[in-house]
This record gives C-alpha cells, sequence and structure tokens, in this order.
C-alpha cells in the first residue's frame, strides 16, 4: 500500500497538533509506504520536522491562498508523476486540512482519497468549492468529532461523504517529569507558588488574549497568585497587555510561541483554558450583514478551535477550563475530567480558576481522570488501526462503518468502489 499525504500547516487545522497527529501512522504503520506533500514555505517545513513528520516534497503556495491558486494543480501533479515513475503508483491520498482536500480532489480526481478534518468548516465560499468537487470527485471525509462532521453536512457537504475517527495524542511525546517542569517554569519565571494557566488553541490565532486576561484579572483581584501564558498570535494580545498594565496586571502574562506545540511546554502548567473569540459565537446573518453571502449565513463565521490542545493537557494530566462547544463536550465530562463553562462566560471561568487554586486536590483528580480517558478513548495506537482500516475499505471501495453519536450507533451506507473513484 502506497500513501501520499498532503498538508499546508498554514491554512486553518493544519498547524502543529494536526501534524503531531500525522506523524503518528507515518511513524507506526510500517507495513505502508508513505511519502508527504507539503503546501507551505520553509517555516512550514521546519515545523512538520520538529512535530516528526519527514517531508517528501513542498511546493510553495502563495502568501494569502495557500492550496486555491490554479498553477498548484499543475504542481502537485508534477510531483505525483514524478514519484510514481520511481515508486510506483500511490494507492491513496490522505489530505490532513480542508483545502489540501480540495488541492487533492481537483488535482488527483482519479485517485483514491481521504481527508481529515480537525476543525468546522470556516467559510461559506471555500466550503461551496469543496462540496462541489467532492460531489464530483468522492473524497472520504474524517471528521475529529461528531460536532465538526455536523458542521460540515450543515455547510453543504454530503453526510455520505462523511465519517467521524477521533484523534489521539502521544503521551509519551510530553516529557513528564520535575525537572522539565522546573526548567519550563524557570523560563517563564515563575516557581511553584504561582498558579499558570496556559491558553492553548487551534489555530493559535483563532484564541482571545483579552478575554483570557479578564478571566485572570478576576482571579487576582481575588486574591490568587495567577499568571496567565499566551500565544504571541493570540487575537487581541496587545491590547489584553495595554488593559493589564492600566490595572497593574501586566506582570502577571507571559508571551510563549511554544504553546502552538502544547506537549513541549504544557506540563508546566497548572491549568489549561480553552477560549475562542467572538467569531465563534456571532451568526453574520442576524444583522443582515452581506458578508453571510460569502461566509455562510446562519452559522457562526467560523468554528470553534480544535480539541487537540486539550487533548495533550489531558493526558499530561492538567485540568482543562473550556467553552462548552459540542466538539469539547464529546472529550470533557463535566466535573470528572474537566471544567466546562458557557460560551461567553468569563465570570464561571474565573471561578473555575479560583476552585482549583483553592483546592489543588481537585485540580489533581480532574488530571488523573482526564488522563485515564484519553488513554482509553484517544490513544495513539487504537487511532493507527483505525486509520489503516479506514485505508483498506477506501481502497477495496468499501466505506462502511459504525459511529456512536449521542451514545446510537449510526450506520453510514455502504457505496460502491465506482462511487468512490471519481
Amino acid at each position: 500500500m502506497r500513501v501520499l499525504h498532503v498538508v499546508d500547516p498554514g491554512s486553518p487545522g493544519g498547524g502543529a497538533c494536526t501534524l503531531q497527529l500525522m506523524a503518528a501512522p507515518l511513524a507506526r504503520l510500517t507495513s505502508v509506504r508513505q511519502d508527504v506533500l507539503l503546501v507551505g514555505n520553509g517555516r512550514h517545513e521546519r515545523l512538520a520536522e520538529r512535530c516528526g513528520v519527514p517531508v517528501t516534497g513542498r511546493l510553495t503556495a502563495p502568501r494569502h491562498q495557500p492550496v486555491m491558486a490554479g498553477f498548484l494543480g499543475g504542481a502537485f501533479r508534477r510531483f505525483v508523476r514524478s514519484r510514481e515513475e520511481v515508486f510506483g503508483r500511490y494507492d491513496l491520498v490522505h489530505a490532513w486540512t480542508a483545502r489540501s482536500a480540495l488541492l487533492a480532489a481537483i488535482a488527483a480526481p482519479a485517485r483514491r482519497r481521504v481527508a481529515t478534518l480537525t476543525i468546522g468548516p470556516v467559510n461559506g465560499f471555500l466550503m461551496r468549492l469543496l462540496a462541489r468537487a467532492i460531489d464530483s470527485h468522492p473524497t472520504f471525509l474524517l471528521a475529529t468529532s461528531v460536532a465538526v462532521k455536523r458542521d460540515y453536512i450543515a455547510a453543504g457537504v454530503g453526510a455520505r461523504h462523511l465519517d467521524v475517527l477521533r484523534p489521539a495524542v502521544h503521551p509519551e511525546a510530553v516529557e513528564d517529569g520535575s525537572d522539565d517542569r522546573d526548567h519550563v517554569r524557570r523560563r517563564w519565571g515563575v516557581d511553584e507558588r504561582s498558579f499558570v494557566i496556559g491558553l492553548l488553541c487551534e489555530p493559535v490565532s483563532w484564541s482571545d488574549a483579552r478575554r483570557a486576561a479578564v478571566v485572570l484579572s478576576l482571579a487576582a483581584e481575588a486574591g490568587r497568585d495567577v499568571r496567565l501564558v499566551v500565544h504571541p498570535a493570540a487575537q487581541r494580545r496587545v491590547e489584553a497587555v495595554r488593559w493589564l498594565m492600566r490595572i497593574g496586571h501586566a506582570h502577571r502574562l507571559i508571551v510563549d510561541e511554544q504553546l502552538a506545540e502544547p506537549w513541549r511546554c504544557v506540563h508546566g502548567l497548572d491549568a489549561a483554558l480553552i477560549l475562542g473569540d467572538d467569531t465563534t459565537t456571532l451568526d453574520v446573518s442576524e444583522g443582515g450583514s452581506p458578508f453571510s453571502l460569502l461566509f455562510g449565513g446562519g452559522r457562526a463565521l467560523r468554528p470553534m478551535p480544535g480539541v487537540m490542545p486539550a487533548l495533550w493537557a489531558m493526558a499530561t494530566g492538567v485540568p482543562v477550563i473550556a467553552e462548552r462547544s459540542l466538539a469539547m463536550q464529546e472529550v470533557i465530562d463535566h466535573d470528572h475530567t474537566g471544567l466546562l463553562v458557557d460560551q461567553r462566560d468569563i465570570n464561571a471561568a474565573a471561578s473555575c480558576v479560583v476552585r482549583l487554586f483553592d483546592d489543588p486536590g481537585a485540580g489533581s483528580r480532574l488530571g488523573q481522570a482526564a488522563r485515564a480517558s484519553i488513554h482509553r478513548a484517544h490513544h495513539v495506537s487504537a487511532y493507527c488501526v483505525q486509520l489503516k482500516e479506514v485505508y483498506e475499505r477506501v481502497i477495496a471501495g468499501r466505506v462502511a462503518a459504525v459511529v456512536q453519536e449521542g451514545g446510537e450507533a449510526v450506520i453510514e451506507q455502504r457505496r460502491s468502489g465506482a462511487d468512490l473513484r471519481g
């Protein structure tokens, strides 16, 4: 079996956590011959290598539309042709974002294709293009949650093209131990007396540093010694810094780009905070916005961030405080494996921080239960076995699976090989 993986780390859903997920089958499915085609620049290639993804070839994409420019189709076909002349035909193309799935459907319509989707549809325009391409050249789409699957169905992608394969993390990738934790916290300039919260998100630019700063300030004003770590690309970071300076809490904010690769620093946290920005709850059609024609009315301007950063925190035993999105409810059992708050409820998030600060035992219990649930439901070995089964079904033209939705088994309709070929 020969598989070509296609990923564009610069697009939403193609970041470090997706690359780390992609690295699992590359390392573990030793019976499958696999190549990786990366769409992006040298920085993206270095990120892929840090995440354990060896890059076979790279296409340099335009700055603003990484995989939608017409010339990429020709470059894609030339790469495939050159590899197949030497090593033989690819049995399957596996895309790892919606944009790379669109590229594969257009540029390799004769190949069987699979795509992993870690976040919901970003805008209506891209989804219309993807839906049309998939209808013409069917691609089997693997959503990482039932919530993501439903978002794509709502955006116009046929349910017959979708299934759910829950993501996995590799707990051993986190360098767990007191020395490593001490090293991370020394780099942040804090000791064990401070309670450190990390604002985790993928894509990292979808987190809202200003809202997280409010959570921080409420806990600090309640007399707790708390710190907040944010990524430099977080939304409204500069605004958060200015606001914290005005109220005398600027020293509590830490900026660290390693949050984009949570396995590198999550063991230094006492809690993880998952907050999207306002565009994850804003429905542009409610106000009659003309932008609803472009982005798709009747739903949020963009989806909630992916769940992968939360899984890394949970695998390390770090308690997670997250907004109550459908995707988060699939991985977090409130008050057992984490804490869920209503969207935009900053006071509730701050209360959770105070609770974990005041009761370390509660945080420890949540963390232990979260770690156990990750080993049970999101272990990398099981993921790789299930992914190979998907490969075999798609190559054979058989796509039939049982997916759990709300506790009920849903049987996906079986399709013939002719339906899948395109």
